[in-house]
């Protein structure tokens, strides 16, 4: 199932590090993004097993950098984009690594450009530490980042209902349980048929 396997390899992953110290070992990722890699043992209070950090040369990519990508690349490419990127969402949500949505055109994340599968990667192993570091039923694991990036997708297209720095707080907020997904009556089909994907994911904490 779809980031089960990759959490119970990063764990394995913590059993023979030859390096405690934080960020002292790497596992590539350059085969699939040029720079990408990530660092282990994580940083996060607490030690959870198996947590890393993403790192995209010297970058670390957050949700919130993600959260802003998503809603930028839908701004630009219009309804048409936003509906590439709720079918992106959906299937890398439903499939993981093994999905075969595509975006039609290059994402670009705080200055650094993705082609194709290069932003299924990134996503994917964003998203993964999720339900590492806070898995449900106290948290929302992975499905946490997938509602903010929907989020984004509807401050896209309604700003005036939902805008960006309102997705980027609750992106970004820590300290208790995830604000639930957005609701408003005047929500699409569309959206809400997102949101269940997510919301139906199958969990993958092993």
């Amino acid at each position: 199932m779809p980031f089960a396997d990759d959490i119970l390899y990063m764990k394995n992953l913590y059993t023979k590090m030859p390096v405690q110290e934080v960020h002292g070992n790497t596992y590539s990722l350059e085969e699939h993004v040029p720079g990408l890699q990530l660092r282990y043992p994580g940083a996060l209070r607490g030690g959870k097993t198996g947590d890393y950090c993403l790192y995209l040369n010297d970058f670390a990519p957050s949700h919130t950098h993600v959260v802003r990508a998503v809603h930028t690349y839908c701004e630009i490419s219009g309804h048409d984009g936003a509906e590439s990127m709720l079918c992106f969402l959906e299937d890398l949500a439903t499939n993981g690594l093994t999905g075969t949505v595509d975006l039609p055109s290059p994402f670009e994340i705080a200055g650094h450009r993705l082609e194709g599968r290069q932003t299924r990667v990134l996503l994917y192993w964003l998203i993964l530490q999720e339900d590492i570091n806070y898995p449900s039923p106290r948290h929302m694991g992975v499905r946490m980042p997938f509602v903010r990036y929907t989020e984004a997708v509807i401050s896209s297209i309604l700003p005036d209902l939902l805008d960006i720095e309102t997705v980027v707080a609750r992106t970004a907020a820590r300290g208790g349980r995830p604000a639930p997904r957005f609701a408003h009556t005047s929500l699409s089909p569309r959206f809400l048929r997102t949101f269940d994907v997510i919301e139906n994911m199958r969990r993958s904490v092993v």
